[in-house]
């Protein structure tokens, strides 16, 4: 297998280059105050930051966000005089106390302080002061960057964003229901009451279980209400104000990689121009170059005006207000040449608190000349926290004399994500390769698989067809909610002794609609003799068998009555 590479050529980087010392900086300047105010926030809750953006330039109003509190005390040199100033101030995790007394004693008016109690709250409160907007967007804010995806949008449309999961749906329904209501869209994944509740509103709903395909769906709708020829690229990590103007669509691109389907979609976009926000994503910025015919330009500082806006300072370093986000961090523990079967065995490591999809190359040398090259077709799933070994059929191994006296080594190179359309980081690790010689012997068989309405559990049950005790693994793959997921039953691999059935179970909620869209269920098992290398893998479509199950409260009840009928009849009998 050929080893990719995302590296550029001399002639890259020189092109690069002149493109960074020609227009490396786009300058960020206050712009005109068509309401006679500018928002300043001061808050840690990203949250809060987020929707006193939108709500600022819904209105046409300049804003600035605190980063930290050595910010705080350097921004009054740079907002502009005239304006007064909307503060917004949380009070729980403000980067600056008493701000309000600051900028009055630097000269400016503030108008109105607004304390914010957390971000839902001002989130709703925001809307509240925006009546006449009719679109709306929802999402849940647990995934920071679909806010910056629909940003945007939501500014060229007059959509407000809220922030909606099943905590507090009942509250936004309730709002909504006071409000007149044009266009709802939902984006990305949401809780299922939210769906549920949100349904007589007949809403849009942009969710491919992918950030970019959804990402690139929102640019779209963009693209079809104004026709950008220039666009913002960013890993949908941080705010920023150029990233939230709402006067180019914003692109995702990976911090090391660039998908696939982001590719395809520029090549054939007629977008001719590329703003990468951030000094991070300069490896990005070369790939989209070599990948494309765009032109792309690094904004990775901004000028700063005095508070009379006449005179420019040095170049500064950008405001970036860092949102929440997934850690994805994965390893290779071990790789080992497995003489008995002729395989490469290779460990991973999900390290992170979510599920990740990984797709590797490994290249074989034996002092230091490669020999073979072997990987995945598919990406492979790695639940979270789990250790995962993968099996590669390696002959050329076999057919090499004297290895156990050989410096054998492997470079492990894959690209790994949250979905297998977002594999957009990058994984780069040599290992050494130790000689083992084991023959798995096991076998399995899954015969059934049930859901059992009452207690809400999927259960598998699992029967170990061979001679020998193995370990097994189960999970199987649903469609909830509209959507596929694949669930693992257990959280570490299950022991079954020669012979034996056993069944493994999960809680899952799952409604009617839920069971009536999965008849079938594709049930796959990792199983094998070691339990960190499980080498084999069954998978069988199976029915999905419902059971309802009676609660000991009906139980109960049917009891009862039985004692009762049982009773008046032998007081009849008595009588007679």
């Amino acid at each position: 297998m050929e080893k990719r590479s995302f590296s550029v050529g001399r002639r890259l980087n020189q092109q690069l280059k002149y493109i960074l010392l020609m227009v490396c900086i786009i300058v960020s300047m206050p712009t005109a105050c068509a309401e006679g105010e500018q928002v300043v926030i001061n808050s840690g809750d990203w949250r809060d930051v987020y929707s006193s953006i939108i709500y600022a330039n819904i209105r046409g109003m300049p804003s600035q966000f605190i980063t930290d509190a050595p910010h705080a005390t350097a921004l009054p040199n740079y907002l502009d005089r005239d304006p007064d100033i909307l503060l917004v101030e949380s009070e729980t995790s403000p980067f600056f106390v008493n701000y309000e007394g600051t900028l009055i004693t630097e000269g400016f008016v503030v108008s109105e302080t607004y304390k914010s109690p957390g971000g839902v709250e001002a989130n709703l409160h925001f809307i509240g002061e925006l009546p006449d907007v009719t679109n709306f967007i929802v999402l849940d804010d647990s995934y920071g960057y679909n806010a910056i995806s629909v940003a945007p949008y939501a500014v060229k449309s007059r959509s407000w964003v809220l922030f909606v999961d099943h905590e507090n749906i009942d509250e936004i329904s309730g709002f909504l229901n006071g409000r007149t209501v044009d266009d709802l869209l939902i984006y990305g994944r949401v809780d299922r009451q939210v769906t549920e509740s949100l349904s007589i509103y007949n809403p849009e709903i942009i969710d491919y279980g992918d950030r970019f395909d959804n990402n690139i769906a929102i640019v779209e709708k963009y693209q079809n209400i104004s026709k950008a020829s220039q666009i913002i690229f960013t890993n949908g990590e941080f705010i920023e104000n150029e990233i939230m103007s709402g006067r180019e669509p914003v692109l995702f691109i990976g911090t090391n990689v660039i998908p696939e389907q982001t590719v395809n979609y520029l090549n054939g976009s007629g977008i001719e121009t590329g703003v990468v926000i951030g000094n991070a994503l300069t490896d990005a910025a070369s790939m989209i170059t070599a990948r494309t015919d765009m032109h792309v330009f690094i904004k990775f500082g901004q000028g700063r005006t005095g508070g009379g806006g006449d005179s420019f300072s040095l170049v500064e370093a950008l405001d970036e207000f860092p949102l929440p986000k997934y850690e994805l961090v994965t390893s290779v523990v071990s790789v080992d040449y497995n003489q008995g079967t002729g395989e490469l065995e290779v460990v991973y490591k999900n390290d992170a608190n979510v599920d990740i999809f990984s797709k590797s190359s490994v290249s074989v040398f034996i002092s230091g000349t490669q020999v073979a090259a072997v990987g995945d077709e598919e990406p492979i799933l790695i639940f979270e926290g789990d250790t995962f070994g993968v099996s590669y059929d390696c002959p050329e191994l076999a057919a090499h004399p004297s290895l156990e006296t050989a410096n054998i080594t492997a470079d492990v190179y894959a690209v790994f994500g949250e979905s297998t359309g977002s594999l957009n980081r990058l994984l780069q690790q040599t290992l050494n390769v130790g000689l083992i010689s084991f023959e798995d012997r096991s076998s399995i068989d899954v015969t059934k698989i049930q859901y059992n309405k009452n207690t809400q559990r999927l259960s598998v049950t699992v029967t170990n067809t061979g001679d020998v005790a193995c370990y097994v693994c189960p999970d199987v793959k649903l469609r909830i909610n509209g959507r596929e997921q694949s669930s693992r039953l257990v959280d570490d691999p299950e022991y079954l002794e020669a012979g034996k059935s056993a069944s493994t179970s999960k809680r899952i909620d799952m409604t009617d609609a839920d069971i009536a869209d999965n008849p079938t269920v594709l049930v796959h098992i990792s199983f094998g003799e070691r339990e960190n290398v499980l080498g084999n893998s069954l998978d069988k479509d199976l029915t999905l068998e419902v059971a309802s199950g009676m609660t000991f409260l009906i139980i109960g009840g049917i009891v009862v009555i039985l004692i009762i009928i049982t009773t008046v009849i032998l007081l009849k009998r008595r009588k007679k």
